[in-house]
């Protein structure tokens, strides 16, 4: 039994150690080393192959294992320098509230420090975390340049203090000016029972005023639908409120239980309807840079596991949206690493991230000695074609077909933990 052991053991360690150099070959096909993730490097002589690999992609989406990793965060920055600095992008969309962003930005244009505006209405993870600073102050610099890096956000659900608190007063703002009848008694009752649903997922309203708020949202949705583009602030364009009203449908339905198939793919779907009317009727022309979640960022997640017993269950990410719409235009980057720690958003407990195995993308990384680098799959040859270990969020496992996920990935041996500012 021994002797059947060992054997077994030496197989399947030499099977390992195949599939790691297969992997370890295809992988040179589409690397490049990157020397930092320091936001304040701004030698960016290391990011030739990310250059060259966005081309003339008019929307790069930076993705995250986690909210908590600040790690990530750094290399994002950095990334961000370059990108506006070398390659012309101008727009910054935030995975944060579509609402809470664009009453950020329009303050902080008004004389408001990005910062402070940002504490309890940008993701609070961004807000909160120190090394979020080097961005804050890079915007906020920024502000007299010819082409400032303007912030915004797609996020389809209201959760911040300025969408709890402002927003119907600048929605109502906007009608008095276009359509002064719509402020009405049922828009009280819309107002009212927004502003409860922001609050709480447990919130539920009666059968008639659930009915009389979807009559207010079907009437304020014909009224808002011009398809025009913004020509000032987006608080003052119809466009932008019918985004909002759009937003709102989506967040109510989700929360009162009332969406069919996966609810976070609803989530998506709308997330990916603001980012788009962002593109072509905000900032028609402009180039973007997308900064959320790998799993919101990826433009495919069919590779990832066996479908579920019901297709209508799968997860679409908002990711898949955008490569549908925009093609070649849209380049969406994962971000992963090897081994270390993060923050869990949610309790703010320290995680540790054990090494990736041998045979994994990050495993293989990590063993040639890579402290950073940048994997662009649109090279991607061999072993990469087929089924491999990597990971998609919290570093957790996963075997796909890791080109059909991302087009690219960013790639941190040791990585470590966001630092909370407790604001």
């Amino acid at each position: 039994m021994r002797r059947f052991f060992l054997f077994f053991l030496a197989f399947f360690l030499s099977c390992v150690a195949g599939l790691a150099q297969d992997l370890g070959t295809s992988l040179k096909s589409c690397l490049s080393t990157v020397r930092s993730i320091e936001p304040s490097d701004t030698d960016f002589s290391d990011l030739g192959g990310l250059r060259a690999a966005i081309g003339g992609a008019r929307i790069v989406l930076l993705g995250e294992q986690t909210h908590g990793e600040g790690s990530t965060f750094s290399a994002k920055i950095r990334l961000i320098k370059f990108l506006h600095e070398k390659m012309g992008f101008d727009v910054l969309a935030f995975e944060s509230g579509l609402y809470d962003c664009a009453r950020i930005w329009e303050n902080v244009q008004q004389g408001g420090t990005l910062s402070q505006e940002a504490i309890g209405s940008l993701f609070y993870m961004y807000a909160t975390s120190v090394q979020m600073g080097p961005l804050f102050d890079y915007v906020q610099n920024d502000l007299p340049a010819a082409h400032p890096l303007v912030l915004t956000g797609f996020e389809s659900q209201h959760s911040g203090v300025k969408a709890k608190a402002q927003l119907f007063d600048d929605f109502a703002r906007f009608l008095r000016k276009t359509s002064p009848s719509t402020v009405d008694e049922e828009w009280e009752l819309f107002r009212r029972v927004s502003i409860a649903t922001f609050g709480s997922r447990d919130y539920r309203p009666g059968p008639e005023e659930k009915s009389r708020f979807f009559r207010k949202l079907l009437e304020l949705q014909k009224l808002l639908d011009d398809g025009s583009r913004v020509t000032d602030s987006l608080t003052s364009s119809a466009g932008f409120w019918y985004q909002v009203v759009n937003s709102i449908e989506s967040q109510t339905t989700r929360y009162w239980g009332m969406v069919q198939g996966n609810e976070v793919s609803v989530r998506d779907a709308q997330m990916a309807k603001n980012l788009t009317w962002l593109a072509e009727k905000a900032y028609p022309g402009k180039k973007i840079i997308v900064w959320a979640h790998n799993g919101h960022i990826a433009k495919g997640m069919g590779s990832l596991g066996p479908p579920p017993a019901n297709p209508a269950d799968a997860f679409v990410p908002m990711g898949a949206a955008i490569h549908r719409t925009f093609g070649s235009k849209a380049y969406c980057i994962g971000f992963s690493g090897s081994e270390g720690t993060y923050m869990n958003y949610v309790n703010d407990q320290i995680v540790t991230i054990a090494p990736r195995p041998a045979a994994s993308i990050e495993g293989v990384l990590a063993a040639a000695g890579n402290t950073y680098a940048f994997l662009d799959y649109h090279k991607a040859s061999g072993a990469l074609h087929k089924a491999q270990d990597g990971t998609l969020g919290d570093f957790q496992l996963a075997k796909g077909v890791w080109p059909e996920v991302f087009d690219g990935l960013f790639f941190i041996a040791r990585v470590y933990p966001v630092e909370r500012t407790g604001k």
